[in-house]
């Protein structure tokens, strides 16, 4: 009885440290609402620790022609993420149109876009450290020859 005591500790101590480690970036949101009656809700929320992961499934090919110039951009943008991470809340470019308004906002550790038009809402959070990973990733795939 003792030792299945200590396994179920052991387990849900793993399950813990586990859920720490893949919470430790933040959440990558996305939530899409098509207007339209029947219209499509995408709701997805994912641990933005899985997205360096998930490129590595991606074929080099799809960033063949992006990774040159995303290589080029490097510098600006391992200059721009701590920046933006320093710098305090608030909008950082808002659009509005007739019918559409675009919104891009720092908060906290994320850039989060809203874009709300007469077809859809749009809301997109990315953490800034998952993103400039994402990037560098992108930027250091070559195409297997």
């Amino acid at each position: 009885m003792i030792f299945l005591a200590k396994l179920g500790i052991g387990v849900l101590g793993t399950a813990l440290v586990g859920a720490a480690a893949l919470s430790s970036e933040g959440f990558l949101y996305v939530n899409v609402q098509e207007k339209q009656p029947g219209g499509t809700h995408v709701n997805v929320l994912v641990p933005a620790a899985l997205v360096p992961a998930t490129l590595r499934f991606v074929p080099r090919h799809h960033f063949a022609d992006s990774s040159q110039d995303l290589r080029a951009a490097l510098p600006i943008i391992d200059a721009a993420v701590p920046a933006l991470g320093d710098c305090p809340d608030g909008v950082l470019v808002e659009v509005i149109d007739p019918g559409e308004h675009v919104l891009v906002t720092k908060r906290g550790g994320s850039i989060v876009v809203d874009v709300n038009d007469p077809d859809e809402t749009v809301h997109v959070s990315v953490p800034l450290r998952a993103a400039q990973s994402a990037i560098h990733q992108m930027a250091e795939a070559t195409p297997a020859d």
